[in-house]
């Protein structure tokens, strides 16, 4: 979506700053289009490194690994498996800026990851999703430097914190972001600001959290013959009943929300009336307050359809079970906010109109509990995301790096 125009102050406050900091900024850039190869180099290696979700820990020890090859001493890895690397700065106690770009892929560990050339494109599962984001977030961070390693180390006033999350993809749930978070927060810690790195491109900046609830809806029923017990409830028939409803509830909210139902299955045989029935909903929407109206209603139309399949049957009744799968809330930050503004004029900057996108991202977390965070593509171009047939293509990769490290450096300095 086309930004609306921002408040004049913050964008020009903005550029402004992008100005003072190009002495700085100019010989970075260049250093970053120097590397462009060896990135694109790292980007293929991570994306050969199978790294299911729940399974990152290989692809894990490959990042921390580079992260200690740039010379970066504080490597560790967290109670939930994220690799947190930190670059400290003049002033050890200011709030870190956090730079994140997560692991894991949506594909299964026995998934083959050879790769491809199909004219400038590279075909791979995961090459841009995000072994990309990865990439680019490794090369910011050689690109920078080690203060007491490195005698041109940039300057920065705010420690930079690189944290590569675990359990991003689908029902990953946002794991690794959370358990990075909840431990800040135990420790007393706010971050000024959160970068997250995810896929290719260079012009969207995705600062609408788009929040979603996950479910396993389960029918249970007497079962039976499917002639000599005709007439009792029907699991199978609840579950059709309840998907049918359930794709009516978008218009009660006016587009507000998505509900889809993604599986269905249940049944014993094919001349059995079947004593199970479930399905997996996903809905969506960007306000919380939307997804608490839709959960209520889903559980609702689940009740009813259990209700409606009984139809008397008091002896062996439908019984309806609702379960959570994940959960991820919902959050955005205004365009006129500072962080929008600056990420904003880093495009403008390269050459590219920016785009505001709505997205479910690392960036959901930080967003809901009031830290300032968006999302940006790591450069280049991609498509068929989440397919076997996953390509990136290298056309001018090193703008979307360059407007990385600028926003990054600009928040941190």
């Amino acid at each position: 979506m086309t930004f609306r125009r921002s408040a004049p102050s913050a964008l020009s406050r903005a550029e402004h700053r992008l100005r003072d900091l190009r002495p700085m900024l100019r010989p970075l850039a260049d250093a970053l289009r120097t590397r462009d190869a060896a990135t694109l180099e790292s980007q293929v290696r991570l994306a050969q490194l199978a790294a299911p979700t729940g399974g990152e820990t290989r692809r894990a020890a490959l990042v921390a690994d580079a992260f200690r090859l740039r010379g970066f001493t504080r490597v560790h890895t967290d109670r939930v498996g994220n690799v947190i690397a930190r670059r400290p700065a003049q002033e050890p106690s200011a709030q870190p800026i956090v730079c994140m770009a997560h692991l894991d892929t949506v594909f299964a560990a026995d998934t083959p990851l050879l790769l491809r050339h199909e004219g400038s494109r590279l075909v791979c599962p995961g090459i841009g999703d995000n072994a990309r984001g990865l990439a680019a977030m490794l090369a910011i961070a050689d690109t920078l430097g080690v203060p007491g390693l490195d005698g041109d180390a940039t300057r920065l006033g705010h420690p930079v914190e690189f944290v590569a999350t675990v359990g991003e993809e689908g029902l990953g749930n946002l794991r690794g972001a959370r358990g990075y978070f909840d431990d800040l927060a135990a420790d007393g810690r706010v971050p000024l600001a959160v970068l997250a790195l995810d896929g290719p491109g260079d012009e969207r900046i995705v600062h609408h959290a788009l929040g979603s609830r996950r479910y396993r809806i389960t029918f249970h029923g007497p079962g039976g013959h499917s002639w000599a017990d005709f007439g009792r409830p029907n699991a199978i028939h609840a579950a059709g009943r309840a998907a049918f409803w359930l794709s009516s509830m978008p218009s009660e909210f006016r587009s507000a929300v998505a509900v889809s139902v993604g599986r269905i299955g249940g049944g014993e045989s094919l001349t059995a009336i079947p004593s199970l029935a479930w399905m997996e909903v996903d809905v969506r929407a960007t306000d919380e307050t939307v997804l608490g109206r839709a959960d209520r209603q889903l559980r609702s139309v689940v009740r009813q359809a259990a209700l409606d399949e009984n139809r008397g049957h008091t002896d062996a009744p439908m019984r309806a079970e609702v379960s959570v799968l994940g959960e991820r809330p919902a959050g955005q930050l205004p365009a006129d906010h500072p962080v929008v503004a600056l990420a904003m004029a880093a495009t403008r900057d390269g050459g590219r109109d920016p785009l505001g996108a709505i997205a479910s991202t690392d960036a959901n977390i930080p967003l809901s509990r009031g830290i300032p965070a968006i999302t940006i593509g790591a450069g280049g171009r991609g498509g068929g995301a989440h397919t076997p047939d996953e390509w990136y293509e290298n056309a001018d990769g090193p703008r979307g790096l360059v407007r990385a490290l600028t926003i990054l450096t600009a928040l941190a300095r």
